[in-house]
């Protein structure tokens, strides 16, 4: 599937699965600037596992070491997208660590473990279908690869306006990952060694003369549930998973930005329990 924000298909009308959606709203999500919840983040980063220092939390969200201190010392503003990636890393709504929503209205002299408990009184909240992710710019021939040769689809957004030639490097890439998707091949089949050499020296040529005109790829992935529906699933009816390649051509990123909102579809929207369920869950199970 592939969505355009030009209003045109990139190249001849052969893309599979193309579909047109447009989105005008980046350039407002990327200038607006919220006020974090500087205690939330930090009781939140020195929970988890992995990205518990300020060293790798500001390496995964793009900002500096310094700038990440000043986020949880001083409240210091921040881009929407940041606080969208901030969010993802710590793995909650980003309304939980923006100051001004119901949780986050807290006094400065709250302490780390009260912010965090109260964090944890969170409810269940509804994912609707129809969502958005942040993808991240690349220019790895490598990682688009293997993720489309291991997801069951591929699908691309156009975020910026593509002319006759630049539309036929779009349509040529659009076309070799959808290849590589389960949903195009047979999964039981290895791909030739040398297919695959091929195919990574190809899709390094198209990168370079995308980004030469201009036009950077930004990618993510999505765990789809299905059957597709836009109602919540009964308890009891069957479902299974896909996984979802995300890809999207988009303007160069202004001031260092290196990724950008680009909307994904869920399958269907699900319950997503709240955070306590998730922490007791997890316990039950170490335990047993």
């Amino acid at each position: 599937m592939c969505r355009s924000d030009s209003g045109r298909l990139p190249h001849a009308a052969r893309l599979p699965h193309v579909n047109f959606e447009s989105s005008n709203t980046r350039d407002e999500v990327e200038m607006r600037k919220v006020v974090p919840n500087g205690k939330a983040v930090k009781a939140l980063r020195e929970q988890l596992e992995r990205l518990s220092t300020q060293k790798e939390m500001a390496s995964e969200i793009g900002v500096s070491i310094r700038m990440l201190r000043m986020i949880e010392n001083e409240n210091a503003p921040i881009a929407v997208t940041t606080a969208e990636r901030l969010a993802k890393a710590l793995q909650v709504h980003r309304e939980r660590i923006i100051l001004g929503s119901e949780l986050s209205e807290m006094t400065p002299t709250v302490s780390a473990p009260e912010v965090l408990s109260a964090l944890m009184e969170d409810e269940d909240r509804l994912i609707p279908r129809n969502d958005y992710d942040i993808a991240s710019a690349t220019a790895d021939e490598g990682a688009l690869y293997t993720e489309a040769a291991r997801s069951h689809d591929v699908a691309c957004i156009i975020e910026t306006t593509l002319d006759e030639e630049t539309g036929a490097y779009a349509q040529e890439l659009f076309d070799i990952l959808v290849g590589l998707s389960w949903s195009q091949r047979d999964i039981l089949v290895d791909i030739p060694p040398a297919t695959e050499i091929a195919v990574r020296r190809r899709l390094r040529q198209l990168i370079v003369l995308l980004k030469g005109n201009d036009i950077w790829i930004y990618r993510t992935s999505v765990l789809r549930r299905l059957p597709e529906r836009y109602t919540v699933a009964p308890p009891d009816e069957p479902f299974s998973y896909q996984s979802r390649q995300v890809v999207a051509l988009g303007p160069p990123g202004e001031y260092g930005e290196t990724t950008m909102r680009v909307p994904i579809d869920h399958g269907q929207p699900f319950i997503l329990p709240a955070w306590r369920k998730l922490r007791k869950s997890d316990n039950e199970t170490e335990t047993a």
